[in-house]
């Protein structure tokens, strides 16, 4: 602060340096984290021959259910009363003495953040073979029957709350803010963020391994019946709020002296980010009136190749990134 005999309108040299009164509040490195990785694969091969009248009949189910809830919070709660002043019993300044009066609170680097990562991978590998009939003229039948289920839920919930209360007496005497002669009240807050950071993908069958089909008859029936179904539900609720209350219990009128309020705010952001990739490979081959090496005959035949995949992704967030600052 200088020399007391610098200090504009100052120039008393009776005057004394009296106390310091600091109410300070420092919130760094809050943090509320949630993070959930699921992976499910389901891959299966299936091969049906029938020879001269007989029947195969391969049917396979699968179903793979997948739930996770992920929630974080953090929070934190500073109250701090009026400080007294050194002199209760004076009051407007009307000493020599020259005090400071502090109120401040600093936060950095709070963050509220939520991550979703699932990965689904659904293959398969069919082939009916069929030939000939009996004695009796039943032909041969081959089936494959092939259901696959997949289903990935989600959810996601992260609070971060961060309030301080600093309570200020203004004008009423006694208080160390009525009597001081420089008065400080700020409020810094810096790299507050909101994060929901989700990546999801699907793939039945793909470009390398393609989900693949194979019917072959030669004077009989060979059928393959492929069902996938994948779906992924991705909910997310992300909050970072903060509450900084400095206001000054002040009705009367003060007076004049130096006072300086301050708010500042910097590098505060919400974000919400989504990535989805969803991938099907399908290979179907049906040959009918051909034996087991493709050379042709002069037998009828029957080959069926029935494939459906469905992918359904959906993602829904919320993400908030909230101060409210009271001087």
């Amino acid at each position: 602060m200088g020399l007391i005999s610098s200090q504009y309108p100052f120039t008393d040299p009776g005057s004394l340096m009296g106390g310091i009164r600091a109410q300070r509040v420092q919130l760094e490195g809050l943090q509320s984290d949630a993070f959930r990785s699921a992976a499910q694969s389901q891959n299966t091969g299936q091969a049906a021959r029938a020879f001269s009248g007989a029947s195969v009949t391969n049917v396979n189910a699968q179903d793979a259910n997948l739930t996770q809830v992920a929630s974080s919070s953090a929070e934190k709660f500073v109250t701090i009363d009026a400080v007294s002043a050194t002199n209760p019993a004076t009051a407007n300044f009307d000493f020599n003495y020259l005090q400071r009066y502090i109120a401040g609170a600093e936060a950095s680097d709070l963050l509220a953040r939520g991550a979703l990562n699932i990965a689904q991978d659904q293959g398969g590998d069919q082939s009916a073979f069929a030939r000939l009939m009996d004695f009796d003229g039943n032909v041969s039948t081959a089936f494959n029957d092939l259901d696959q289920m997949a289903q990935a839920n989600q959810v996601v919930d992260a609070d971060l709350n961060a309030t301080v209360v600093n309570t200020t007496l203004a004008d009423a005497e006694g208080q160390a803010f009525n009597q001081a002669r420089f008065r400080d009240i700020t409020v810094c807050e810096e790299d507050k963020s909101a994060q929901a950071i989700f990546t999801s993908g699907q793939r039945q069958g793909h470009t390398a391994a393609p989900v693949s089909q194979v019917a072959v008859s030669d004077g009989a029936d060979a059928d393959n019946t492929l069902e996938q179904m994948a779906v992924i539900n991705q909910n997310g609720t992300v909050n970072a709020s903060a509450l900084f209350d400095f206001r000054r219990n002040e009705v009367g009128i003060l007076s004049p002296r130096t006072t300086e309020l301050l708010a500042w705010m910097k590098n505060n952001s919400a974000i919400n980010s989504s990535a989805a990739s969803q991938e099907q490979g399908l290979v179907q081959s049906a040959a009918g009136g051909v034996n087991e090496d493709g050379q042709q005959t002069e037998n009828d035949g029957s080959a069926q190749n029935l494939a459906h995949s469905t992918a359904i992704n959906t993602e829904h967030t919320t993400v908030e990134n909230e101060q409210t600052i009271l001087i």
